[in-house]
């Protein structure tokens, strides 16, 4: 630049001298014209004695001044110096007339902000593996798909996240008994997959005598829920079944699961209705009222979670238990192929919570 002070009549110099960031003015022919005080200091003069070598980034690069004096545009970027990461900002200066004179260019220092956001990122990641460690786990609880010595089995199982808050089993009692049930925990995120854990793990060991009698096996849930003083926010629903081979008959009871199972024969489907308080520390309930289905060869049961009927459609309207109920009705050799089908055609926004759904056909 011929005219120096044209530049300077541009910018107040002794302003920058008092900032904390480092910057730079340069020249219409990006030739540096000033440096302030704090880039001074920080770089001891010898960093800008030859700015035209070593293109390659940091202080020596100085290919986006001359972009933004020939293009006019301010231009953000982010580069290392050593170990120092600086955010930096170009700016072009223009003269009375409107014409670029030069560009004027600010490094701060945001290598503390860097090093949270790279921490954050190490812990995000640490957080999502673990996650995805505790999903595996609970995929490992979940019972075989297939035929086993009662009925053939098929599930659908579709986390809103990496954790899940239902929960679903086929237990084996003795000779005569088999239980069955589905759960669904507040939430999901670590919290509700502990508690399906919790759930698996209480019926799975739970005395043989006790778990043959869906009331008395969900009072002991209960007790045992209790134990474990959970915070008042916690709680899940459950509807847990135990058929008898010799009798075929199935005895159930609902702890709050306002998702009652659908029982098919022929082309008639029936809900299973029953009422009980949720499985919670605020209400503790005394009793659990059993019904009684009777099942014989070739009979459908679908069992489900309310992320199934609560899924929406582009006018945000629940699929809902009728729907699911006439679907289930109309399916033929495939059932949760088909349901899956339609659920899929049906919903037209992002999931919001866990979706299950489990089917059992009596052999």
């Amino acid at each position: 630049m011929k005219d120096r002070d044209l530049l300077y009549n541009q910018i107040d110099t002794r302003l920058l001298d008092t900032m904390s960031d480092l910057i730079r003015i340069v020249d219409e022919d990006n030739a540096i014209v000033y440096y302030n005080r704090a880039m001074r200091i920080a770089l001891e003069d010898q960093m800008f004695r030859d700015h035209s070598e070593g293109e390659d980034g940091g202080f020596s690069d100085f290919r986006m001044t001359a972009r933004s004096i020939a293009s006019g545009e301010i231009i953000q970027r982010e580069t290392y110096v050593g170990d120092v990461y600086y955010s930096v900002k170009t700016n072009p200066i223009r003269g009375n007339d409107g014409s670029i004179v030069g560009a004027i260019e600010v490094f701060r220092d945001k290598s503390i902000e860097k090093h949270l956001q790279l921490e954050q990122i190490e812990k995000n990641r640490a957080m999502i593996e673990e996650q995805i460690s505790a999903s595996n786990i609970q995929h490992a609880l979940l019972p075989k798909r297939g035929y086993n010595r009662l009925t053939c089995m098929e599930y659908y199982y579709r986390p809103a996240e990496i954790l899940s808050g239902d929960i679903f089993d086929f237990i084996e009692i003795d000779d005569d008994h088999a239980a069955f049930y589905i759960a669904d925990v507040v939430g999901h995120g670590f919290a509700s997959s502990m508690m399906t854990m919790f759930i698996s793990q209480t019926l799975r060991n739970m005395a043989p005598e006790i778990l043959k009698d869906p009331t008395v096996a969900m009072l002991e849930i209960e007790h045992r829920f209790a134990e474990l003083n959970f915070p008042d926010t916690m709680y899940f629903t459950i509807f847990l079944a135990v058929y008898s081979e010799n009798e075929h008959k199935l005895t159930y009871v609902n702890a709050g699961h306002d998702c009652p199972p659908l029982l098919k024969r022929g082309e008639n489907v029936r809900l299973l209705l029953n009422t009980g308080f949720p499985i919670s520390s605020l209400v503790e309930a005394s009793f659990y009222e059993c019904r009684t289905a009777y099942l014989f060869k070739g009979d459908e049961l679908l069992l489900y979670t309310d992320g199934i009927t609560e899924c929406r459609n582009k006018n945000r309207v629940q699929f809902g238990v009728k729907n699911l109920q006439k679907t289930f009705a109309e399916t033929d050799k495939e059932p949760l192929a088909e349901i899956v089908e339609t659920l899929r055609k049906y919903v037209h926004e992002e999931i919001v919570d866990d979706m299950t759904c489990v089917y059992l056909r009596m052999l």
